[in-house]
């Protein structure tokens, strides 16, 4: 039912997209950037597509968040702090419905014992506008299923990461609302991603919770 929901939720999206654009009627040409920086290195991804608006919009936001990045390790460099960085990525979905990537950027301080990344996720429908977290929530009340609460959402973590959160004992789970990053990928399933060390120990990593 909840796949539903997200199709159902993806097909009002494309009706209220930018008038007259060209919709893509599949997935794109991705090409791959190398990052030439003198504290970070890495690569993160662009989109080819005859539709000029919406391989500007796509395009335009994965630069701004790698450049502001960048632009964030190179301060860090300029305070004295020694800093370097890398940038990879991870395409999720990329069809006729949508485009969703994940950005990892790790930031490694001189002599820390493993680096500190925050993981980024960026989704655009099928013209180009991105689709902000608020939206599914949003539609989803609209809807009356109420699929994407915080009590489900507690449920989930517990169902597919419960043997790896921090001991309850010392830290009680408590989430009181969903994290700001997300991604949705190629069969329509909702991903909501929380941090490292956000809800669990370095070593697990990324905790990716599909919301079913």
């Amino acid at each position: 039912m909840w796949r539903i929901f997200v199709s159902a939720m993806m097909m009002l999206l494309l009706l209220v997209g930018v008038a007259g654009a060209q919709e893509v009627s599949q997935g794109y040409q991705i090409k791959e950037n190398q990052i030439n920086s003198e504290y970070v290195e890495g690569k993160y991804p662009t989109v080819d597509v005859d539709n000029i608006l919406i391989k500007s919009k796509i395009n335009s936001q994965i630069e701004k968040l790698v450049n502001k990045y960048i632009d964030y390790t190179n301060q860090q460099n300029t305070d004295g702090y020694e800093v370097t960085g890398f940038v990879s990525y991870d395409i999720r979905a990329n069809n006729q419905n949508f485009f969703s990537l994940t950005i990892d950027c790790s930031s490694m301080l001189k002599g820390a014992a493993h680096p500190n990344t925050y993981t980024y996720g960026l989704t655009f429908d099928n013209k180009g506008n991105v689709i902000n977290f608020s939206q599914i929530i949003q539609e989803d009340k609209m809807s009356g299923k109420n699929l994407y609460t915080v009590n489900n959402l507690t449920k989930e973590v517990l169902a597919q990461f419960g043997d790896k959160i921090y001991d309850s004992n010392f830290i009680p789970l408590n989430i009181t609302a969903f994290p700001k990053e997300f991604y949705i990928d190629d069969d329509g399933n909702l991903h909501v991603l929380f941090q490292r060390y956000e809800i669990t120990p370095y070593a697990v990593g990324l905790v990716d919770v599909i919301m079913q």
